[in-house]
Parts: C-alpha cells; structure tokens; sequence
C-alpha cells in the first residue's frame, strides 16, 4: 500500500516524452507547472484515494496533454456556487518541492502537494492529482449550514502557485522558489426584486412588521403579505440583480400552488421594471365571481424557466420558485 501511495505522489509526472536528467548540465535545466482544465467528461473518470483526493487515471493522460494549459482562470457565469477542476503537470526536467496554492476569495482543494518528481525517477505513473477551485455563491459548498449572503457583479482575485527546486552542480546544490499568478475572473449573478405599491418599498406598506410574517419556506412556497386595497393602487416590480427572471401573474381558481390561468407571463430583465397596476388582486377579487383578469404573482428562478437564483424581500430563492400572495384587510387587526 505505501508503494501505491507513492506512485501516487509522483502521479503527476505526465510528459511521458520526456526522458530523464541526469548528469545534464545545470544550464540546461528546465522547471515549470501548468494548470491544465478539465471537462466534466474527464472529471467522470477520476477516482478518489482514502482522504478525499481526486486523481485522473494515467490512461487520460494523452487526452489532458492535448489541451491548452491556462494563462488564466475565467469563472464565467457563477449562477451558484461554481467548481473549477484543473490537472496540475509538471512538464519540465527537474523535481519540484511543496507545490503550494493562495488566494484571497477562491476556494482550493487541495492547498498542497508535496513532491512532483521529473520523468524517469522510479515507479509507474498510475494517475495525476486534480485541483479544485472554488467560488462560493449563495449555496455553500458542502451543502451544510447557512447560505451566503446574496451578492451580485463582477469579482476578481489572483491564485498562487508555488513551489521549489534544486539545482547541482561542482559548486553544491543551490535551491530556488518560484511562484506563478493566475489571474481570476468571473460575474456572479442573480436577480434582486423590489416591489413597490403607491410609490412606497412594499415592506414600508406593510400592515406589519415583515418579521412578523411566516416567511416563506420549504414546506410553503408562499409569502402572504397584508395590504389594504386601497394600497394597492400602483404597483412597480423591479430587478436589481443582473439576471432575467421570469414573472408570472397566476389567476387561481383555488389554492393548489401555482394552478390557474396566466394573466401576464413575462421576463424581467436585469436593471428593468414592469409595471403590474390593476392585473394583482384587488378589491374585486373576492367580490361575487371572482375577477379572471386579477392574480396573484410568482417568480420562477433556478432549476425552473432559467437557472439563477434570486432574492426578494431579503428572502434567498434557490428552489426554483417563489410566489407572493396579496392578502387585502380593511384593518390590519
């Protein structure tokens, strides 16, 4: 078992061209480390040692050396919280010590590896080690605990790799440390609605506190919320993130989520609102047969008629749907 251990440790050794050093003159010397990406289709076919470690099998080698090692990392869109995998390879001639990884926001797994030895050095290359990198996006990473507060733009951040190596020569042997940036980029993204009735933010027309109300949850995707009618003359929906999302406004017959006709069916873009006056229950919307022209709105995020998550009244909605439900009092108690 220790020595499959240790073939492990020299997994990395990936440039199966290369032959070995020895006896080569120091000038000739040559070290570097690249970040390598790799696809969920190559991801498929890593396996994990007994502390969690992913590595890439020996037989994909060819495939990871075909492609383009990264100058930098680009995140893209990060609709949740986003993992980055990359091969770490050693492509050059000389052993390389206690390769480290820093950054300042970017999650990596893991932080070290101790030894990537040069081709030629003893034992058989079974796999090569993949690096994790993390952006953390509402959803946390392990699944576990509270959610991250909602934050929407454009980031950056810079990942450290470091390492060491050795040089001999007639002098004495001579050890140097190198450390290589890469530059990280990325848009974390997500809606952020306001609702606004009679020119006011929704939670200053409420008829109590929000903290009052049963937010809404996983068992009860509603969030019922108390106005007089006479509140409700002018209403504004607005998105403040910089996602689309889709609206709807429901006409329920009863009060199976979500069932009923569409009175409106629309997406609101990022940085835009729409105007809704009239089309959510009124004060005709009890009254004798109930008014097919009225209803009652719902959101649809993630997983669902586009992939973000989003926020409204402070509440994160990475379920998928959120529905407001317009309770009309004529006196609040």
């Amino acid at each position: 078992m220790k020595k499959i251990m240790q073939f492990f440790l020299i997994a990395t050794v990936v440039i199966m061209m290369l032959v070995s050093c020895d006896g080569c003159d120091p000038v000739d010397a040559v070290w570097e480390i690249r970040l390598v990406p790799i696809s969920t289709t190559d991801l498929a076919k890593a396996v994990s040692d007994e502390n969690g470690q992913l590595w890439l099998p020996a037989s994909e080698v060819p495939a990871v050396m075909a492609k383009t090692a990264s100058v930098d990392i680009d995140f893209g869109d990060v609709k949740a919280t986003k993992t980055l995998q990359y091969v770490l390879m050693n492509v050059g001639n000389r052993d390389v010590y206690d390769i480290t990884f820093a950054a300042e926001d970017i999650t990596i797994y893991p932080t070290s590896i101790g030894l990537i030895p040069t081709p030629g050095e003893g034992g058989e290359i079974i796999a090569m080690p993949i690096v994790s990198f993390i952006k953390e996006h509402v959803i946390p990473i392990d699944g576990v605990g509270s959610l991250s507060d909602m934050e929407v733009g454009e980031f950056t951040d810079a990942i450290s790799l470091s390492y060491n190596y050795t040089l001999e020569d007639t002098t004495g042997i001579d050890s140097f440390d190198v450390t290589d940036t890469y530059t990280v980029a990325g848009t974390k993204r997500g809606a952020i609605i306001e609702v606004f009735v009679s020119g006011q933010n929704i939670v200053d027309a409420l008829k109590q506190p929000l903290s009052e109300y049963a937010l809404a949850g996983f068992m009860d995707p509603f969030l019922s919320l108390f106005l007089l009618s006479d509140d409700m003359d002018t209403m504004i929906v607005e998105n403040n993130g910089n996602a689309l999302l889709r609206m709807r406004i429901i006409n329920q017959s009863d009060y199976l989520y979500y069932s009923g006709n569409a009175v409106l069916d629309t997406i609101i873009q990022a940085g835009e609102s729409i105007n809704v006056s009239g089309l959510v229950r009124g004060d005709q919307y009890f009254e004798g047969e109930q008014d097919s022209l009225r209803g009652n709105i719902v959101f649809f995020g993630a997983d669902r008629d586009q992939p973000y998550i989003f926020e409204i009244l402070g509440l994160l909605c990475i379920d998928g749907l959120e529905g407001l439900l317009f309770s009309e009092i004529a006196n609040p108690y």
